[in-house]
């Protein structure tokens, strides 16, 4: 029995995608991913929050 991949959330690190919009069925067809990755500022944030999990996640195994 093999078991399906969980999709991860690219707005929510961290988390599984969980068809939070409407009409989606993965991170590849959701809105809410089209509107942040087609925002240059919301795109830069989510950048910034992602390198700051990462360097927090990084010092965690210091």
């Amino acid at each position: 029995m093999s078991r399906r991949p969980q999709p991860a959330c690219p707005i929510r690190p961290g988390d599984p995608c969980s068809l939070c919009f409407p009409g989606a069925d993965g991170p590849h067809n959701c809105g809410l991913v089209y509107l942040v990755q087609s925002d240059p500022e919301l795109r830069d944030l989510l950048a910034q929050n992602r390198a700051e999990r990462k360097a927090a996640a990084g010092q965690a195994f210091d």
